[in-house]
């Protein structure tokens, strides 16, 4: 009997004992709260660290254990790198894992017979044999887990439909707008619904030749000559005012190139994503480069950071200019903190610009596993060194799309479509087919034309979250017209006011301009100062600012957004000064 109650003591501390297994967890939970703590056990005060809203754990089982006043309804466990951890079960919304699905699809052909081989399951087939038939030289990586299972597609688009995780145009259809959340986004951006998050980070719907950019890997492509990346890298830029006014800025990029292995087009495609033009078209300092590339801020504005000038400091990424006030000086402070400049010598101050800014891409995204545009929007990486669902380089849903097609248009342009290119492709385990497209009603891509965005940047103005700016006041309808049709061709451009009618006259804001390119767009216009919509700036703005402020009327929309020339993202007493000075032409308003 001592002997068989030593041997279940034995074996009752060996069971105690045994490491969590969370490989075989069955359960995963996603944090639901900001600043949660993941506690060292139920009954302390004493935790492992504060989670994120969003945040996923792997979790043993979902029982709930010890309640207790702090948490009434009782704990989670989960797993904390190799330690267990207890998460507060009001915070903690919890899921079944995904297994992976056999399909049981039979190959039809060899290409098939080669994408099962490579890791891919049969939805993926279809899409990347028609690549493969017409680009032999691509190669598809299929990305899973390190241990060769896939990644758990409920688990990611549970996270990724956190709220405020991820954001849609305003004036995208209403059903992909998540409206039960209360974070506010960017100006003109809304919190997205799960059903778009299923759409744009299925892989299964990008795999064409445009949108299959989004996969390619942004570090140097050995197959591509550093003269033909020089080539993509100055088409994607065509003959803007930008390159115009720094000829030597395919230089800075190539040579940044060489100097972090990023490859040129990378860094040509998220300049012109960040910059577009970088013309200023009004004010003081109208048809010149944005303050971040013109090196002569302090000069321009008598601003100085604790004392010292900014002069000769460069942003070409804008690192750090998030959206709200003083955005610009942000990204001067950045710039200078990390000596993107300061030597006086413009050439060599805005090669350590880009060099700086290329760094900060490679250090922070394609050095940690995100080496991809999708996987720096989506940070599904099961490798990276960074958390999953973190780190992420945008909130914009639809950038992947729209970057993708800047880096193809680029590559076409440049003759090396058909060069050996590598695709790192996620794979997803329990999906369920592929949603339709939230624009399905849509103009078909047509891909020899350019898109929406490059059409009005090219033509001078600004293509942002559904609106375009960088319009004078008092500009003619058939000014815009003329000039948009100037870069997309004659016939794409059509323009309506706020009502829909046919507009002539002088535009203002709120009237809707319809751009058909390689795809179809209604911008709202958008000329700061301008709440009133009739296209000037004068009492009537003030008046309608007045009232905003006072509460007394409401604007909504391009009107609100035209009511905040200092886009610090409401409308306030500063708006007002502004609007005011620009009427007794003390000021100007910067479009």
């Amino acid at each position: 009997m001592k002997i068989n109650k030593k041997l279940s003591f034995l074996i009752f501390m060996f069971l105690c004992f045994l490491p969590l297994s969370v490989d075989a967890a069955s359960y995963y939970g996603v944090v639901t709260g900001a600043g949660v703590r993941v506690r060292k056990d139920p009954n302390s005060t004493s935790y492992y660290k504060m989670a994120s809203s969003g945040e996923i754990f792997d979790m043993p089982d979902n029982v709930v254990v010890s309640p207790n006043d702090d948490c009434p309804n009782g704990y989670y466990k989960v797993k904390y790198k190799e330690n267990v951890g207890y998460l507060c079960s009001n915070y903690l919304k919890v899921y079944e894992k995904a297994t992976d699905v056999d399909d049981n699809k039979t190959p039809a052909n060899d290409c098939e017979v080669a994408m099962q081989q490579a890791g891919f399951p049969a939805s993926y087939w279809n899409g990347l044999c028609s690549l493969k038939t017409a680009h032999n030289n691509w190669n598809f990586v299929a990305v899973k887990n390190a241990d060769g299972s896939a990644i758990d597609w409920n688990m990611s688009v549970n996270a990724e439909s956190s709220c405020g995780k991820n954001y849609i145009s305003s004036s995208s259809d209403s059903k992909h707008i998540d409206n039960g959340c209360t974070k506010k986004g960017d100006s003109g951006y809304s919190p997205v619904s799960q059903e778009a998050v299923r759409y744009y980070m299925d892989p299964r719907n990008f795999l064409n030749d445009v949108n299959i950019f989004m996969f390619e890997g942004q570090t140097i492509n050995t197959s591509i000559s550093q003269d033909t990346y020089k080539t993509a890298s100055t088409k994607i830029f065509g003959n803007n005012f930008l390159i115009q006014s720094i000829p030597e800025l395919p230089d800075y990029i190539r040579s940044a190139s060489d100097s972090t292995g990023v490859s040129q087009t990378a860094l040509a495609t998220r300049i012109k994503q960040e910059l577009g033009n970088a013309k200023l078209t009004s004010g003081d300092y109208n048809g010149q480069l944005y303050s971040v590339v013109s090196g002569d801020y302090t000069t321009r504005y008598g601003w100085t950071y604790n004392g010292n000038s900014v002069d000769n400091y460069y942003n070409f990424f804008n690192v750090a200019a998030y959206d709200g006030s003083n955005v610009t000086q942000n990204a001067i402070i950045y710039a200078y903190n990390h000596k993107w400049g300061g030597t006086g010598d413009k050439n060599a101050d805005r090669q350590l610009a880009v060099t700086g800014g290329a760094t900060f891409l490679k250090n922070k995204y394609i050095g940690v596993g995100q080496h991809t545009i999708y996987f720096q929007k989506f940070n599904v990486y099961p490798n990276t060194t960074t958390s999953r669902y973190l780190n992420q380089y945008m909130t914009n849903i639809k950038a992947p799309v729209s970057e993708s097609k800047i880096t193809y248009n680029a590559y076409k342009d440049a003759g090396v479509l058909d060069s050996p290119f590598t695709f790192y492709i996620p794979v997803f385990s329990g999906m369920n087919n592929p949603v339709d497209s939230p624009n399905s009603g849509s103009t078909p891509t047509d891909t020899s034309k350019p898109t929406v965005d490059t059409i009005v940047n090219n033509a001078g103005f600004r293509y942002s979250n559904g609106y375009i700016s960088n319009i004078k006041p008092g500009t003619s309808v058939d000014d815009v017209k003329n000039t948009l049709e100037g870069i997309g061709g004659q016939g794409s451009v059509t323009i309506t006011n706020a009502n829909g009618e046919g507009a002539s006259g002088t535009i203002g804001t709120g009237y809707r301009i319809s751009i058909n390119g390689s795809n179809s767009e209604t911008l709202i216009a958008v000329i700061y100062g301008d709440a009133s919509g009739d296209g000037n700036i004068n009492a009537l703005d003030l008046l309608k600012v007045q009232k905003q402020i006072l509460g007394s009327a409401q604007l909504n929309g391009s009107y609100k957004e035209a009511a905040d020339p200092s886009k610090d993202g409401s409308v306030n007493a500063l708006d007002l000064l502004k609007v005011q000075k620009h009427i007794l032409n003390s000021g100007s308003i910067e479009q």
